[in-house]
């Protein structure tokens, strides 16, 4: 029951792309093609295609490209490209019906995480650059930038096991923060910063599970999280503790096994008692779903959706229909090529 459970800094180049779905897969595929179509319940009609995304791969299954569209493949609104090692390179915008280049970053060789990542917004050229800093492997620092001005920054600490111990962040004099013009102070415009923020990280382990808190500290506010999870070879265990100032928001239980996912949602009140619970269990074939979203509501809602699947001959799934109480609700189906068929 040996595993690393890592924690990994937040990477800016998340907050712009759409993480690629529906593309697990066997064998040596070329591209995915996926179609997620809504479904009109008035009417019982399929409405016009919601998304379209393509991903294409290397034969190693390694992503290279994925193109992000509304309606029609052939018109993407967002283009992403990747390196050889499957990390971001460049993403593409449409800006007034042109494709321009819209994040760019650039790698070493030993790190997922950048040197630098530029951000162009329009015709106005670089508006935003991140660049991080290494200590050997480890990130250190980094910096944010804005019209080539330093805007805040974040320090990363480790541990002898290089785990993060603690980030903080730091903002500047050309930092964020509340501007309050003269004709309010009767003299002249005053800035108040945001506040310089760290969290702490603690690492144990009892038994098999291993334990890590992550507190954040701000001026107002203590944000605890307690992580424990467990993983063996059959199923992987889960929990989250949430507190804000040592009142007791939020717990959440997942339990992964081979053919399932159960996740289970609790809120509490400040008795510390379950207020409202959501409940899912998802399998190949349905998704189950009971909750009560008010408090001291005696009877739970429920919803079970069941999810029929078409295979090609290679064993991968071309099309996955949702249904709840017979009713269609979505469809997802899939252009699939491959390399070696």
């Amino acid at each position: 029951m040996n595993f690393m459970f890592l924690l990994a800094q937040d990477d800016p180049i998340n907050r712009f792309i759409i993480p690629p779905r529906n593309i697990d897969f066997k064998d040596c595929i070329k591209s995915i093609t996926a179609y997620d179509y809504s479904i009109n319940r008035a009417k019982e009609i399929i409405d016009t295609v919601k998304e379209v995304n393509k991903i294409l791969f290397d034969k190693k299954g390694i992503i290279t490209k994925q193109f992000n569209c509304v309606k029609s493949i052939e018109d993407p609104w967002q283009t992403i490209e990747y390196d050889n090692k499957g990390r971001i390179k460049t993403i593409f915008r449409k800006n007034n019906d042109k494709i321009s280049l819209f994040a760019e970053q650039f790698f070493n060789d030993f790190s997922e995480y950048p040197d630098s990542l530029n951000i162009y917004r329009g015709e106005k050229g670089k508006t935003e650059q991140y660049i991080n800093t290494f200590n050997g492997k480890l990130l250190v620092k980094q910096e944010f930038y804005t019209q080539d001005t330093l805007r805040h920054y974040n320090t990363y600490q480790y541990d002898k096991k290089s785990r993060l111990l603690i980030e903080s962040f730091i903002n500047t004099k050309n930092g964020w923060g509340i501007v309050i013009g003269k004709s309010i102070t009767g003299g002249k415009d005053e800035k108040t910063l945001n506040s310089n923020d760290y969290t702490t990280y603690g690492y144990s382990k009892s038994k098999d599970t291993m334990v890590i808190t992550k507190t954040k500290f701000t001026p107002k506010h203590t944000y605890k999280e307690i992580t424990k999870k467990l993983k063996s070879e059959n199923f992987i265990i889960e929990i989250k503790e949430e507190y804000d100032n040592n009142y007791f928001e939020k717990s959440t239980f997942t339990y992964t096994s081979k053919d399932s996912i159960s996740n289970n949602i609790f809120y509490y009140n400040n008795k510390r008692e379950i207020s409202r619970y959501y409940k899912t269990i998802t399998t190949p074939n349905s998704q189950i779903g009971n909750w009560n979203s008010e408090v001291n509501k005696e009877k739970e809602s429920t919803q079970t959706i069941n999810i029929e699947i078409i295979l090609d001959k290679f064993n991968n799934w071309t099309k996955k229909t949702y249904l709840s109480d017979n009713i269609i609700t979505r469809i997802i189906t899939r252009e699939i090529e491959y390399y070696c068929h």
